[in-house]
């Protein structure tokens, strides 16, 4: 062990919640006397372990060439938490040990990388300890292996005990250079240092194992991955590593272990990118080579993200986080974690028109088939730094883009379309369509609308206007609509849509279209009834407003709790709502569908809805934030489709009278929950 240096210091209120794993270890079969003494041993140890040297350079910068960024595992420490932790880990599996006869003879020829996802500060140690009990090559892989840690890691003595468990290698990340600007100099430098001694050590035969996430994910899902990851992967081979259930063993934020069940995936090795000649010639067939199609414009943000690809390859579905939409969707008896791909000859191209998180949410779910998708932007500067980093910069930037998703600002992948998505925000449409209804009404496929919203025009809903403002043939026209919200969309909730259109021949191809398996699309309940699914989609986003007024006021002046008042409101409202809905022209039994009551619902009482959020912020501080919200454009507009007059229709008429009129809202309000107390009185 380390000589010479500065103990750290021991954080009691740890250890007392710590000592309580003495059940966890009786359960998992060791003796109690067994179980006591591993845990004297453990605090023992964590008390009497001194920082490493490597800390040294944070005290004194000119430490760091006496010093260095290597921490040598010390044996006998390894050999007890290996002890220590197997019986945490007797319900684990390992899987691909068929795997580690590829590694091993690569070790000191090649530059190898394992590379893992991060859930835990268990997950080193669990790594460890599973291919150290493994045996054989196994247990040569282990002792070979060198981890990239990070500064903070060492601080803790309950974490820092682990670096001693394995060799490590000190770097300092991003984030903890920003929270300590005056040491960055001195972080880049040991970072360097840490890049060059890693590449020496795979020379020497060890492997190296960075976490590239760069911190543990607390949901278990997939976190994008670091650039600093880069330089430890490019033109050298690696081994990803997928971990499950090592957040159960150690959950974040506790110091009580559990013997959970999990396991750990050991995939094949493969090069990224390439090595000199004389290697790369005799580098064995075993390994799979990843190529950089010539496609690929930003070569550095591919290879990262091709990482997540093979850590994923072995990981549940609801792990692939960040990434998960790089997978085929289809139902749970089809083979999983199939890589969506570039079809080479696409059954349909889709162009999906405007930037809006509906249309790429739609975007991703058409890219589970055999399909070509296009995002059209007007902005080519907005459309390079979008395909570049494959993701909607703005609306999703944490969620990775299929390789048949693109965006684009040439129109005429509008005019070459077999399907076009209207995907323009309502305020929106005369910035898109004056310049591009020609290439629209060059194209031949159907035009499915998935925004909700009026424009504010004496037309009211959008395809209304592409059809009497930009001479658009109506008989292309489909609604789809639904109860969801785009960003569940993206994370691959279950979901459904309803669909209809002017041609109904149209109807069950795209319900077919949009099937996948975490979306259930289906006909509408009229399914010509195009209308009145924009219109239940329009109107619920106004009401919406309506129910966060009326929660805003109960908590400004009765204390909050008022759900009971709220649904019985919500009946009333979807009355309205049905009967203002026939009115402007859609099927009153449409109203009872997905895009009618069921995004009612969705709208009002949802945890993520946008519109009754701005209601309820507008009764506690009468301002409006989001001019650009399809609620609070519609309620301006409304009154040009529809007479708010006498009562007819009471709701409407409260929200429009507080929200745009700017009258009394503790007045109206109260008004209006008078009238439903008595609602007899209302017309509906």
């Amino acid at each position: 062990m380390a000589k010479n240096i500065v103990k750290s210091e021991t954080h009691a209120p740890w250890q007392r919640e710590f000592a309580k794993n003495i059940d966890t270890f009786t359960a998992a079969g060791v003796k109690k006397d067994k179980a006591q003494e591993l845990l004297s041993r453990f605090f023992k140890m964590t008390s009497s372990t001194p920082m490493p040297p490597v800390m040294k350079t944070f005290q004194d910068e000119s430490a760091l060439d006496e010093v260095g960024v290597f921490t040598e595992r010390d044996d006998e420490i390894s050999d007890f938490l290996v002890e220590f932790f197997k019986p945490l880990l007797s319900k684990f599996l390992v899987h691909g040990k068929e795997n580690i006869n590829l590694i091993t003879p690569l070790l000191g020829e090649y530059p190898v990388t394992i590379v893992s996802n991060h859930l835990s500060h268990f997950d080193t140690a669990a790594m460890y300890v599973l291919l150290y009990l493994a045996g054989g090559k196994a247990r040569d892989l282990a002792n070979r292996m060198v981890f990239i840690a990070g500064r903070l890691v060492f601080i803790p003595d309950f974490t820092r005990i682990g670096l001693y468990m394995i060799n490590s290698l000190l770097v300092c990340s991003k984030r903890d250079m920003a929270d300590n600007p005056g040491m960055a100099d001195i972080m880049t430098r040991i970072n360097m240092r840490s890049f060059r001694q890693a590449q020496a050590l795979q020379k020497s035969g060890n492997i190296i194992a960075v976490f590239p996430e760069g911190t543990r994910s607390r949901t278990g899902k997939l976190l994008s991955f670091v650039d600093a990851v880069y330089h430890y992967v490019a033109n050298k081979v690696i081994v990803p590593i997928s971990l499950s259930g090592t957040d159960k063993i150690l959950p974040t934020g506790s110091f009580l272990f559990n013997a959970a069940r999990g396991k750990m995936a050991i995939g094949k090795p493969v090069l990224v990118g390439s090595l000199p000649k004389s290697k790369l010639d005799s580098l064995p067939d075993t390994v799979q080579r990843l190529e950089v199609p010539a496609s690929v414009t930003n070569k550095k943000q591919f290879l990262i993200d091709s990482l997540a690809l093979f850590i994923g390859q072995n990981l549940d579905k609801h792990q692939h986080g960040t990434y998960r939409n790089l997978y085929k969707s289809g139902k749970r008896t089809e083979a999983s974690n199939l890589l969506i791909e570039v079809p080479q000859k696409p059954v349909e191209k889709i162009t999906v028109i405007g930037h809006s998180r509906a249309g790429t949410a739609v975007a991703t779910i058409l890219a589970n088939k055999e399909v070509d998708v296009k995002i059209f932007v007007p902005e080519n500067s907005v459309v390079e730094e979008f395909n570049e980093n494959r993701a909607d910069q703005v609306n999703f930037p944490l969620f990775k883009l299929p390789p048949n998703l693109n965006f684009t600002s040439d129109p005429s992948d509008i005019e070459s379309a077999s399907i076009l998505v209207q995907g323009v925000n309502p305020w929106q449409v005369s910035e898109y369509y004056d310049s591009i209804a020609e290439y629209v009404k060059k194209s031949n496929g159907p035009i499915i609308n998935v925004i909700k919203g009026f424009t504010g025009s004496s037309n009211g809903l959008i395809l209304e206007d592409l059809e009497h403002i930009y001479g658009i043939d109506p008989v292309r026209f489909v609604a789809l609509s639904g109860a969801n919200y785009p960003d569940q969309i993206m994370e691959r909730k279950f979901s459904g849509y309803e669909l209809a259109a002017i041609n109904t021949s149209l109807v069950n191809p795209l319900v077919q279209l949009f099937n996948t398996g975490y979306i259930s699309c289906r006909p509408a309940v009229n399914p010509y009834d195009v209308r009145g699914i924009q219109l239940g989609g329009a109107l619920k986003n106004i009401y919406a407003i309506g129910i966060g007024l009326i929660d805003g006021y109960y908590d400004m002046h009765l204390g909050g709790n008022s759900d009971n008042s709220l649904f019985h409101i919500a009946d009333i409202i979807y009355k309205e709502m049905s009967k203002v809905g026939a009115v402007l022209g859609g099927v009153p039994s449409t109203f009872s569908g997905l895009s009618g009551y069921a995004d009612l619902m969705l709208s009002c009482f949802g945890q993520d809805t946008r519109d009754r959020q701005m209601g309820h912020d507008f009764i506690m501080n009468a301002e409006i934030h989001d001019v650009n919200s399809a609620g609070f454009f519609g309620t301006q507009f409304i009154p040009r489709l529809l007479k708010l007059k006498d009562g007819e229709y009471p709701v409407l008429e409260a929200i429009h009278a507080v929200i745009i009129r700017k009258k009394e809202p503790d007045r109206i309000l109260a008004e209006l929950l008078e009238r439903v107390a008595e609602s007899t009185l209302l017309k509906i």
